[in-house]
């Protein structure tokens, strides 16, 4: 009989539980923004700061001033190709990112063709089929007969007939 009854109240206690838990009973994030909205709305408006006057340029000490922040330099073409070559398949949105980028900057450069091979595989490695095959005809276009225009107008233009993704004909 007490075996019955500890599992009766570890049954009603695990209810419990599951009940204070259940993703259901919790408020959806638009409820929760709203209810912040709200109160953010009935708070009283606190005033802001004063803005404390500076010293003219001439007078703050040579120990405060800043200097002028400089940009990083932009990786030249031979830096991005490593990177994009390291990359593999581990980061494709960071590959793509790359790859776009540099054919922005050197659109006319020998290594043009393998960026483009870089996009069409990253775009796949993304589950963007549709894009890919796009890029992938644009790329047999601009680059034809080199070895990466070849590859993947085999792999995405005439091997499979209809990726997943690719919209209704």
């Amino acid at each position: 009989m007490r075996a019955i009854v500890k599992f009766v109240v570890l049954l009603g206690a695990a209810s419990a539980l599951c009940f204070a838990l259940w993703p259901a009973r919790r408020p959806a994030k638009t409820e929760r923004k709203s209810a912040l909205a709200a109160v953010a709305q009935t708070a009283p408006e606190r005033e802001q700061p004063s803005a404390v006057p500076l010293p003219p340029a001439e007078v703050v000490p040579a120990a405060l001033a800043f200097a002028p922040v400089r940009a990083a330099p932009l990786p030249n073409e031979e830096t991005l190709m490593t990177t994009l070559r390291t990359l593999g398949d581990s980061a494709p949105e960071r590959s793509l990112e790359l790859a776009r980028a540099a054919e922005q900057r050197f659109p006319a450069s020998p290594d043009a063709a393998e960026r483009s091979w870089y996009v069409c595989k990253s775009l796949v490695n993304l589950e963007r089929f549709y894009d890919a095959r796009e890029e992938a005809r644009r790329m047999v276009s601009e680059y034809p007969g080199t070895s990466w225009a070849t590859d993947v107008a085999r792999h995405l233009l005439v091997n499979p007939p209809g990726l997943p993704g690719d919209p209704a004909p």
